[in-house]
């Protein structure tokens, strides 16, 4: 049998679409395959030019470089779909006589593809949202403070130990249970123990439980441990620094073994719970005066995360002072809103205290304020003492002038009174507020609030 004499029953048996064109780009064969999948008669299309049709057809780029296409996926606008084709000169005495192309109509494939594409971005925008809505709390224009909450959300899904260090008060509890929230465990519990109110000879008792029986005074049945109510969660290990050799010893046990026994029992409890520890203290120092075990610290130590105090990201303020705020208006019913003169003065306070001490002195401010926005006098009168420290005498008594908190000094008045008469003087000489804002270079927040401190119509 001769091949050449079946060669079109062949490609008309083929299930993929065949197209041949010649060297003028005349369309010479169409199979059945192709008619069908594309819904063009053959006789419509064979004897036209390709390039009349599709001008822009890959087919007439291989028949112009003599070059095969393989695989190649392009949108043919004259069919109105998504093929995929192996495109092949046609050879003949070594010159190229045409092109053969078989290709398949891929356009619910590339849909399927779109779709998919689809999905991941709205999963990544999810994804966003979720981080937001986890760690918004932990929002900040400080590098230092990003970084560490860049890294917060990388090990959130996975079990790697973390240890949190950073100075009392710097949030490094939320930082925990954002943590844990924003992981796979997150359904599961979350109990946080600060290490330092178990006083030690309690310490297994309260980390592991006890059975029932176990000493006189014990309640009856037993009782469950930290440990193993946070079972499939996360347990907050704060202030570990503060856990004695002997607690530490059998903490250690607990992580390497994955099991803990309760006091005055025999059996051994499987546990899985993951371990966040955070303190205030540096181990490294602590292991070197024999305070703490190093094999513990290599342990716990596997991510470390350094919060940084507010005193070094003071720009995450306004933000802080904000959200705070939101939350103490609604505890308290009431609607205060910070002014952009009282924020001032909060930067050029150290804040020993952190976050912890920003919450109790905005706490305070919303308590004795009767007005709509906070006023200097809201503040503590050591924000004063720090600002003033010469109204401090000799013998470190406050002088009477500090009593009534800031602006009582006579340059305090007349610098208020300078300020004022150069707010009315560019009202009068300006057509309207919003120009009057412009011109003064302040918000329009602060514009509002100094008309309503001076009592400007």
């Amino acid at each position: 049998m001769k091949l050449e004499k079946h060669l079109l029953s062949i490609l008309e048996s083929l299930h993929d679409a065949v197209i041949v064109i010649v060297k003028d780009s005349t369309i010479v064969f169409v199979n059945k395959a192709y008619s069908e999948q594309f819904q063009v008669p053959a006789k419509k299309i064979i004897g036209r030019k390709l390039k009349e049709i599709e001008g822009s057809s890959r087919i007439l780029e291989v028949l112009k470089s003599g070059k095969s296409l393989i695989n190649d996926c392009s949108y043919v606008h004259s069919l109105k779909k998504d093929v995929c084709a192996n495109i092949t000169p046609l050879i003949e005495n070594g010159e190229m006589i045409g092109v053969v192309t078989i290709m398949k109509d891929i356009t619910e494939l590339t849909k399927v593809q779109d779709e998919l594409t689809k999905y991941k971005r709205d999963l990544s925008d999810l994804q966003e949202q979720l981080d937001r809505r986890y760690f918004y709390k932990l929002e900040s224009k400080s590098s230092v403070m990003q970084k560490a909450v860049q890294l917060s959300k990388q090990v959130a899904d996975t079990d790697a130990s973390v240890i949190l260090y950073g100075e009392s008060g710097t949030g490094k509890e939320i930082f925990a249970n954002s943590i844990h929230e924003a992981s796979k465990r997150n359904n599961k519990p979350y109990i946080a123990i600060n290490i330092a109110s178990i006083p030690d000879s309690l310490f297994e008792s309260e980390m592991f439980g006890y059975e029932d029986g176990s000493f006189t005074g014990s309640r009856k049945g037993g009782k469950k441990g930290l440990l193993e109510m946070a079972n499939g969660g996360t347990l907050l290990l704060d202030e570990i620094g503060e856990m004695s050799l002997n607690s530490q010893a059998k903490i250690l046990r607990v992580i390497q073994e994955r099991k803990f026994q309760k006091v005055g029992g025999t059996k051994l409890y499987p546990i899985d719970v993951r371990i966040i520890c955070a303190t205030h203290r540096n181990l490294k120092d602590m292991i070197k005066a024999g305070q703490f075990r190093e094999d513990l610290y290599y342990r716990i130590n596997v991510v470390p995360i350094y919060i940084p105090p507010l005193r070094n990201r003071k720009e995450d303020l306004p933000f802080l002072s904000n959200t705070i705020l939101n939350e103490l208006c609604l505890k308290y019913s009431k609607h205060v809103r910070m002014s952009e003169e009282v924020l001032r003065i909060m930067e050029q306070y150290e804040w020993p205290g952190n976050v912890r001490e920003l919450v109790n002195v905005l706490e305070r401010m919303l308590v004795v304020c009767t007005k709509q926005f906070f006023e200097p006098e809201n503040l503590p009168d050591y924000f004063c003492l720090e600002r003033h420290p010469s109204s401090i005498n000799s013998n470190n008594s406050i002088s009477p002038s500090i009593v009534s908190p800031l602006f009582t000094t006579k340059l305090d008045i007349l610098i208020a009174k300078m300020e004022k008469e150069h707010i009315e003087f560019i009202l009068k000489n300006t057509r309207n507020r919003t120009e009057a804002i412009q011109k003064l270079g302040i918000s329009r927040k602060s514009f509002y609030t100094k008309l309503k401190k001076y009592q400007i119509e």
